[in-house]
């Protein structure tokens, strides 16, 4: 019988037949110790067995990888939905403070909790991260181990080393498992994509206003410093975050805001020429419209 034959347990937490792991491929359950298989001559062969030329190549066990099921999609939905909550928290005190309606006192330590809190949420997601994609390369890994299995085993099929019956059984089973695994790569990838894919809940035109209502505290905090209303060290201690945060959020609409600028210069080259009377009223009024509906889409 071939080395290829992998044993396989029922889980307990399943019910389904998996390779005889230390945890199921299928739900992450541990798995019972396999029983071992009795030996059994093949009842039939195409070919009678013969001596091997070469020693079949050492099977390794495939290592035990946790299910993607125990990540739980709403356990990422409250995480970044956390990191949203936060950034909008500091700009809201931002501006509460800018308007005089919060003292300097309690906006330095509620700025300072907001804050802890936000890197603590974004730490979590860099790390959930690192494991969702350290979970995928071991499914890839596993992905290529059984395709070279399937080859192989195809070739022992072919040269009468493994006969009819036993070829099915075994192939049947990698392309089970292959299968569980494609579906479970699926949705690591899901998951990895909605914890890289920050601010998603909010649209480009919010991020746009938060990124200039930010920018309009900053330079109000800058003025209230210059009058003496604010002490400098209090500039000194939110100015490096709301720096961090404006590169953060032109990071997510710079497209937009680049395709916004292009389209607007095309609307201005348009007025232009209108007033250069290369263009007819009508002419102006429609290719206006179209670009403004243009600008319009980019910020929905």
């Amino acid at each position: 019988m071939s080395d290829l034959s992998e044993p396989r347990v029922r889980c307990p937490g399943c019910g389904k037949l998996a390779p005889a792991m230390k945890y199921c491929i299928y739900c992450g359950a541990k798995l019972p110790e396999p029983t071992p298989p009795s030996i059994k001559p093949p009842q039939s062969a195409t070919l009678p067995p013969l001596p091997p030329t070469i020693s079949p190549p050492t099977q390794s066990l495939p290592r035990a990888v946790t299910s993607p099921s125990v990540v739980a999609r709403d356990e990422i939905a409250s995480l970044m939905s956390g990191v949203e909550t936060l950034y909008e928290r500091k700009i809201s005190l931002l501006g509460l403070f800018r308007s005089g309606e919060v003292t300097e006192r309690i906006f330095l330590k509620l700025f300072s909790e907001y804050e802890g809190k936000l890197n603590s949420f974004l730490k979590a997601r860099e790390i959930k991260v690192g494991e969702l994609k350290d979970k995928l390369d071991e499914r890839n890994k596993r992905l290529t181990e059984i395709s070279l299995k399937l080859e192989e085993l195809d070739v022992r099929h072919k040269v009468g080393e493994v006969d009819s019956n036993l070829y099915t059984q075994q192939a049947d089973n990698l392309r089970a498992e292959e299968r569980e695994l494609i579906e479970s790569s699926k949705m690591l990838r899901t998951n990895i994509n909605n914890l890289e894919n920050m601010l998603s809940g909010k649209r480009p035109c919010q991020i746009r206003d938060f990124e200039n209502k930010l920018k309009s505290c900053l330079s109000d905090l800058e003025k209230l410093v210059t009058e003496g209303k604010v002490t400098a060290e209090t500039l000194k201690t939110v100015k490096p975050d709301i720096d961090e945060t404006l590169t953060f959020f032109d990071s997510l609409i710079k497209e937009h805001k680049e395709k916004d600028r292009s389209l607007r210069e095309q609307l201005e080259t348009l007025q232009t020429r209108y007033k250069l009377s290369e263009l007819s009223i009508e002419e102006y009024e429609r290719k206006k419209h179209e670009l403004q509906t243009e600008i319009d889409k980019i910020w929905v």
